[in-house]
Order: C-alpha cells, then sequence, then structure tokens
C-alpha cells in the first residue's frame, strides 16, 4: 500500500507487512536460496543478498546501479539520520554505507536511483537542501558527499521555477545530467532540468500548460537526440502522457485515457530495436497496470495486462536483455507481494519470481539491473526486520 504525502509515494505497508513501523521478522538470514514456500523452480532462481536493518537504511525503492562491477543503491529512509542513504554491495552480499543523509542540508530522502559519470555517482533527494525541496548530490566511491544543486532557491523572486522535488534518478546526456522533478518549474506541475558535474542548473521544460502532462516520477530516456519519459498526471485525459523533448520543444506523444490503454506511468522508459517499452501503474483490462509500446511518432499499443495472479500494479520501468523485457510488480503474484517477471516483446509473460514468502522480500518498487546475466534488485519491505531487502536473480 502506499500513501501520497506532498506528491511522493510513501510507503506504508498493510499489517501483515509491517505493523505501526515494528518489525515482522522472517526468519530466513541474508545469502540464503528460496525455500519451500516458493513455487516450483523459482527458488533456486533467486537469493537474497541483504535484509536492511534500519541503521544501513530501510525502504529501498530505486533500482541500483553498477560502478566497476559493484552494485550502488539508495534507501529512502533509515541510517543514521533516518533520512535514508547511498549504499555499495557487492554480488556476495558485502553492503557497506558510503553516506546516511539527513546531517543538516545535505538532503534527505533519496526517492530515485543514482547513475555514474567519470567514476562519480550521482542522485537526488526529495527533500532536504537549503529550501527542503530537494537537492542534486554526488558521491564518490570512498562515500565523499557533495550537494551540487539546492532546489527551491529559483532565479529573482520565483522561488520553484527552477523545479522541487526531484524523484527520478538522473540520465547522462551530451556529459550532462537531466532529470526532472515532481513539483516546481514555471507552472508548478513539475519541470524537466540539465545540469553539470559543477553544479550549473538549466531548466528545459516546465509542465502544466493544456494536455502536455504534468508531475513527472520518471526519468527520462535519450534516443537519437531526443528525450523521451512518461509523466503520472495531467494530459488530455488527466491520467498522465508519453512525451518527447527536443531542443525545449515538447510532443506529446500518447495521452493515456485510463483505460484499457493504462493510466498513471511511473517507471522510465527502454528503448529496444528503437521502439519504446514502458509500464503503468493502474489501467489495462484488469485494472492492475500495463506493459505497453509505443513508437517515437507516438503509436502506443498494450503488450500486457496484468492480472493478479501474474502479478500486479508495476512501479518501475523495465530493462531489456537478450531482446527481452524484465521488470518487477509492486502486488500480486501467489503471495500477493509482488512479482519479478521477464517477457517477450509480444506480451508472453512469465513469472520469475513470486514476492512474498518466508524467504525473501516484498513490494519492490524498484526495477531490476543486469549484471553478467545475472539480475540484481531491491524490494522495499521483507527480509529478517521487514525493512527491505537487496537479491539476485537468474532470468
Amino acid at each position: 500500500m502506499t500513501k501520497s504525502i506532498a506528491g511522493v509515494f510513501v510507503l506504508s505497508f498493510a499489517v501483515a507487512a509491517c505493523s505501526g513501523g515494528s518489525a515482522v521478522p522472517r526468519g530466513v538470514p541474508a545469502g540464503t536460496f528460496g525455500g519451500a514456500a516458493t513455487a516450483g523452480h523459482a527458488a533456486e532462481k533467486y537469493k537474497m543478498l541483504l535484509g536492511f536493518d534500519g541503521t544501513d537504511g530501510s525502504d529501498p525503492t530505486a533500482s541500483l546501479t553498477i560502478l566497476h562491477g559493484t552494485l550502488y543503491g539508495t534507501t529512502y529512509t533509515g541510517g543514521r539520520y533516518n533520512d535514508g542513504t547511498v549504499f555499495t554491495i557487492s554480488t556476495t552480499g558485502k553492503e557497506r554505507v558510503l553516506h546516511s543523509f539527513g546531517n543538516g542540508s545535505d538532503g534527505s530522502e533519496p526517492f530515485g536511483g543514482l547513475v555514474e559519470l567519470d567514476g562519480k555517482m550521482y542522485g537526488t533527494t526529495f527533500r532536504g537542501g537549503a529550501k527542503n525541496e530537494g537537492i542534486v548530490f554526488s558521491v564518490n566511491p570512498e562515500g565523499k558527499e557533495h550537494v551540487l544543486y539546492n532546489f527551491g532557491l529559483g532565479r529573482g523572486s520565483a522561488a520553484f521555477v527552477d523545479g522541487r522535488n526531484p524523484e527520478a534518478t538522473l540520465t547522462v546526456f551530451d556529459g550532462r545530467l537531466i532529470g526532472t522533478t515532481y513539483n516546481g518549474g514555471k507552472k508548478s506541475a513539475g519541470a524537466i532540468f540539465s545540469i553539470t558535474t559543477a553544479g550549473e542548473e538549466n531548466l528545459l521544460y516546465s509542465f502544466g500548460s493544456a494536455g502536455d502532462g504534468a508531475h513527472p516520477y520518471a526519468g527520462v530516456l535519450a534516443l537519437n537526440g531526443t528525450l523521451y519519459g512518461a509523466t503520472s498526471a495531467g494530459g488530455a485525459n488527466g491520467h498522465g502522457v508519453l512525451f518527447g523533448l527536443h531542443g525545449g520543444q515538447e510532443r506529446v506523444l500518447h495521452s493515456f485515457r485510463g483505460g484499457s490503454d493504462g493510466a498513471r506511468p511511473y517507471g522510465q522508459l527502454v528503448a529496444l530495436g528503437g521502439t519504446l517499452y514502458g509500464t503503468t501503474y493502474e489501467g489495462g483490462a484488469h485494472n492492475g497496470g500495463t506493459v505497453f509500446s509505443a513508437s517515437t511518432q507516438g503509436k502506443e499499443r498494450v503488450i500486457k495486462s496484468f492480472d493478479t495472479a501474474e502479478g500486479s500494479e508495476p512501479f518501475a520501468g523495465l530493462i531489456a536483455l537478450n531482446g527481452k523485457l524484465y521488470g518487477t510488480t509492486t502486488l500480486g503474484g501467489v503471495h500477493g507481494q509482488g512479482v519479478a517477471f521477464g517477457m517477450t516483446t509480444a506480451g508472453a509473460e512469465s513469472v520469475l519470481y513470486p514476492f512474498g514468502s518466508d524467504s525473501g522480500g516484498e513490494a519492490p518498487y524498484a526495477g531490476l539491473t543486469n549484471l553478467n546475466g545475472m539480475l540484481y534488485g531491491a524490494t522495499a519491505a521483507g527480509g529478517a526486520t521487514n525493512l527491505g531487502t537487496v537479491f539476485a536473480l537468474s532470468p
């Protein structure tokens, strides 16, 4: 379950998952393979690398990223000040906290993940910073964090024209970092920005015009010189849009209708064979969300409508591996706590792992990351202390 506070999904799980913030012991140490509670051969595919205990972070919501064969990630809460962390973890489960947010103006609540550029990791926090409207930061492999930019300072008297409350993972494009903010911009409905590694920010586009979309959760995909993305709201029908941005000019590719074509795209798009693929959190034939394809000209087609058994409500985007698509859903599956899945571009789905057994995590809001043919991800709940996990999964 989720609840919306100031436009951000703050994880709040049902009693069965976590009651009043108390831990629900799962009884399986990190590094063991899933047990008999998992159906079929899925147990042989899954390995929990880490269960968070709070001191090292909790509620990871973003996909992992890779630098020199090591995984890096963020947690939305937990750490020394309970405002989130940056951590690194090996493929064998050895974890180290690089930075705990919340010690003053360094940011808090990193909802998005990290991106690597020139040997450093870059990311954003939803809150914190000089105006408590979020920041862009860098962190090196030794854990030294540096605030590149404080949102909310604006220009002149326009306090939030530069955007506020970034949630998405940044994208590297032409040597600069490109990101989105959920709020702020010239029309207060979110923005797309670029920033240099020296901290020079430039507003690329402000959402809020009639029909153009509003409040992007997702980051952007750079493809052939154009930035493609999605907004969670706005558009002709109020259920979000797919858009392209080139030279500062935005073009709406598709406005979701909220029915069979899906609604509320929260995840970043991925390209495969020149076609865009993504997920919607709602809508579809069973109102459990969709996987869709779209041409760069905007022709959208639903290739999968989720039902409860196969997973439902995918929050994250997809990755492409060996011509197939891989992703997660936050709910559904045989245990009701989400699944990891593989899918052909024609929409044939296979459930790789159903979350929610005693052996692993629950509620994967994060997507999957490929490293040497293995898939790695995080769940926002579950594990020994019910504060989330990092796992490995064979496709």
